[in-house]
């Protein structure tokens, strides 16, 4: 029993060993949709480029596409975002390796927190003048509720610096 115990337990501890491939997840933006074309896109405009991959596929929605090294990965974003504009999320990702005989036994590694991971880069992209914008009415609202509050009487209130 301690045996089969053993076993049991290293059998689902092997997609540990498998590792992860860096990978592209492109999902529909906005309502957007994924499909066979959005595939097309991304396989014609990868092959222009003469960038190799280990697979691509279209699942659940989203294409993922896997890679052999993260610097191929990197340089496919770029490709990638450009060829498909603003319709589509390109998100960088690390796609489990793990053999399709283990997935069907439900064996599955791992999931690493950041912590264990080593930390992730992490990009955020930000619209600053729309920001900037909005804050910039939020303290005008505070500055009129502060003046009611305090029943001082104004006329207005308007923004006397431009934002570059």
């Amino acid at each position: 029993m301690v045996i089969f115990a053993i076993a049991a337990a290293a059998l689902y501890a092997l997609p540990n060993l498998y590792g992860e491939d860096p990978a592209i997840q492109i999902t529909g933006a906005r309502g957007a949709s994924v499909d066979m074309s959005t595939l097309d896109t991304v396989t014609k405009a990868l092959d222009e480029e003469q960038l190799s991959r280990k697979s691509i596929a279209l699942e659940n929605g989203s294409i993922l596409v896997r890679f052999t090294d993260t610097d191929t990965q990197i340089s496919a974003r770029d490709i990638i975002s450009e060829a498909l504009g603003k319709d589509s999320i390109v998100a960088l990702n690390l796609a489990p390796a793990t053999p399709d005989w283990l997935e069907s036994i439900g064996a599955a590694p791992m999931k690493l927190g950041l912590d264990l991971r080593g930390g992730v880069h992490f990009l955020m992209e930000v619209d600053m003048d729309a920001a900037m914008e909005k804050l910039v009415g939020q303290q005008e609202e505070g500055f009129r509720s502060d003046l009611r509050e305090e029943r001082i009487r104004y006329r207005s209130i308007r923004q006397r610096v431009k934002m570059a």
